[in-house]
């Protein structure tokens, strides 16, 4: 059976509001307005098993997915949100052992995603001209325990990216269209490139000049909508709220030129 322990990540989850991503540390507390529980209490339970607050309402005890982590990170800028990561990851191919690289990389949502694809034989090299994102990040992928397999530096990859071979490539800049050469350059061949954009104009602009380009081929453009169904006795329906438009998705690999 698998035990909690000191040092262990567990998510104490009341409901769909009330959900806490804790490191377990004997003496600590967590506080909500449900009533408190002790860390010392949650060492030594298994994990998908029940604890009550000092209120006498119960928790469950979860072990940490991605997902659980992404409403707890540390925001510098907007996050890519997990649909869209989840889309992106499973388009570029990568997998244990990968060599990618991110331009872009904010707050590090996407970045801790793909660090927990990659394995801890995969690197992950990451870019951003802001020193604020940057140390964002870090306190994120710290926070995840992911930050070994990322390297990170200040960086504009307009002007270059510095490394070669990669399997592919993930950019979240304003400009993309303008750093298409350097991302070829960097990516091998066949590598892919997924590209995350607000606006559908930035989208025409960027496959046009990926066309245009030369480098480019197999490119294609998303949009995802996620709406969750609410499931009630003889009530099952839509929610009222739902994530709507956050962002277009542009797909290409690498041609052999």
């Amino acid at each position: 059976m698998d035990l909690i322990r000191e040092g262990d990540s567990v998510v104490v989850y009341l409901d769909s509001k009330r959900r806490f991503v804790i490191r377990v540390e004997k003496g600590r507390i967590l506080g909500t307005d449900k009533g408190f529980i002790k860390h010392d209490d949650l060492i030594g339970k298994p994990y998908g098993s029940t604890i009550e607050t000092s209120m006498g309402v119960k928790a469950y005890l979860y072990r940490p997915l991605r997902q659980d982590y992404i409403p707890v990170l540390k925001r510098a800028t907007q996050i890519i949100h997990s649909k869209d990561a989840a889309l992106m990851i499973y388009l570029s191919g990568i997998g244990p052992g990968s060599r990618v690289g991110e331009a872009g990389v904010g707050s590090g949502a996407l970045t801790t995603a793909i660090a927990s694809i990659i394995g801890d034989n995969g690197i992950l090299y990451g870019f951003d001209i802001s020193e604020k994102a940057l140390a964002t990040a870090v306190e994120n992928l710290e926070k995840t325990g992911l930050k070994h397999r990322v390297a990170l530096f200040k960086k504009d990859i307009r002007e270059g990216v510095g490394v070669e071979g990669l399997d592919a490539f993930f950019l979240d800049i304003p400009d993309p269209w303008n750093a298409l050469d350097k991302i070829a350059q960097a990516l091998k061949n066949s590598g892919t490139v997924l590209i995350y954009l607000p606006t559908i104009n930035q989208v025409e602009k960027t496959v046009v000049a990926m066309k245009n380009s030369g480098y480019f081929g197999d490119i294609h453009s998303y949009e995802l909508l996620q709406r969750e169904i609410r499931v009630e006795p003889g009530a099952v329906r839509p929610h009222s709220k739902m994530i709507g438009h956050t962002g277009y998705i542009v797909f290409a690999r690498k041609l052999a030129i």
